[in-house]
């Protein structure tokens, strides 16, 4: 069973949203380090079947779901009938609040008209669209699939099936790409009306192609320069910064992504998909013949304190932060007991608002030097 193996179910909260990892892609993009394999329509039969399995041997473990996450890989690779498949395998085995998040991520150029037909019936309420950037040469370097065109054509396919809760993926930080280049990227997501944006720079990890190839992202800098440019550039556009690397029109941030950003539970089902209890977190093996086979999952325990300083410092990675009172319920501890000193040292230098009894948030200078504040309270 998808549980912890140290906590026995019954003493455990539930869990309150769900991840859901479809492993497989058409082709590995240059920077990407995440688990995926060729999507070969037998193991996709195989992974279907042995997922649904795990919901049903999970589900009790389950309160109503606030969210559900579907992400990869690329989830659009799976057919329309299989994507149709998994939706009402999730609704058939877990109960769902009225309002819930139900999002997808999607790239643009394997998204068909049946597809965002399946998606919308499924009950999908947000699509995530992977475009990385708008320029040609860029998505070269990037090792990027698709044209350009498509992204326009998808948010328009979506719209049409009735999914109006829009989000792009774009990454900084490539080499070559100017702050203006940056810029107008960042403008044209914004033009395309989407409700939510994210901004990652580039990392180079080892094992991705752009590693062996060396390549080498932009200087800080330009990173600098350019995370100040997307603020300037989302702001006109009407998204405003919720998270170090996201902006959303008002009541469009990612609730999935907030709640795990906040300690809430959640569970994760399929190939290298994360689990949080409140107290363990555990991962699924990144093979997905292991996990096919019911591999055991690598399971992370840290003592209470020690977990509660994570949620903590997870939290403040948000524009919201944390309520004292809120963080106590989500915990048990007392943000001023538990880090006190490392809180104060942070007030002091520009990176929190903090102090006690009151709201403790990042300022934007602590937004832009999260490591930072990762760094003192963990």
């Amino acid at each position: 069973m998808n549980l912890s193996p140290d906590i026995p179910a019954a003493a455990a909260p539930p869990f309150e949203s769900l991840y859901v990892h479809v492993p497989f892609c058409r082709r590995k993009c240059g920077y990407c380090a995440f688990y995926s394999v060729p999507a070969a329509a037998a193991l996709r039969r195989r992974y279907l079947d042995r997922l649904t399995a795990e919901f049903a041997e999970s589900a009790e473990r389950c309160s109503r779901l606030r969210s559900v996450f579907l992400g990869g890989g690329t989830p659009s690779v799976l057919t329309a009938r299989e994507m149709a498949e998994l939706l009402a395998a999730v609704r058939s085995v877990f109960t769902l609040v009225r309002d819930a998040e139900v999002t997808a991520e999607c790239n643009p150029e394997s998204l068909t008209p049946a597809k965002a037909e399946a998606l919308a019936a499924g009950g999908v309420s947000r699509v995530s669209l992977g475009v990385q950037s708008f320029q040609a040469r860029h998505r070269r370097t990037l090792q990027r699939g698709g044209a350009v065109a498509a992204v326009a054509q998808a948010v328009a396919r979506l719209r049409g099936c009735g999914v109006r809760n829009l989000g792009l993926d774009l990454i900084y930080g490539i080499p070559g790409q100017t702050v203006a280049e940056w810029g107008e990227d960042v403008g044209r997501a914004c033009d395309l009306g989407v409700q939510h944006l994210s901004t990652y720079a580039l990392t180079v990890e080892e094992g991705t192609r752009l590693a062996a190839a060396g390549v080498r992202p932009a200087d800080d800098d330009r990173l600098l320069a350019m995370w100040e440019r997307a603020e300037t550039v989302a702001a006109a556009g009407g998204l405003r910064r919720y998270e170090v690397s996201n902006f959303a029109r008002p009541g469009r941030e990612c609730r999935h992504n907030m709640d795990v950003w906040h300690g809430r539970t959640y569970l994760g089902c399929g190939p290298a998909a994360c689990s949080f209890d409140g107290r363990a977190r555990w991962t699924q093996p990144s093979d997905l013949n292991r996990w096919l086979r019911r591999a055991p999952p690598a399971v992370d325990v840290l003592p209470a304190d020690e977990r509660a300083a994570e949620v903590l410092a997870f939290g403040l990675r948000t524009v919201a932060g944390w309520e004292p009172a809120a963080f106590r319920r989500r915990t048990g501890y007392d943000a001023w007991s538990l880090r006190g000193d490392a809180l104060a040292d942070l007030a002091r230098d520009g990176l929190l608002t903090a102090r006690r009894g009151g709201r403790l948030a990042p300022t934007a200078r602590g937004l832009l030097f999260h490591d930072w504040i990762l760094r003192r309270l963990l």
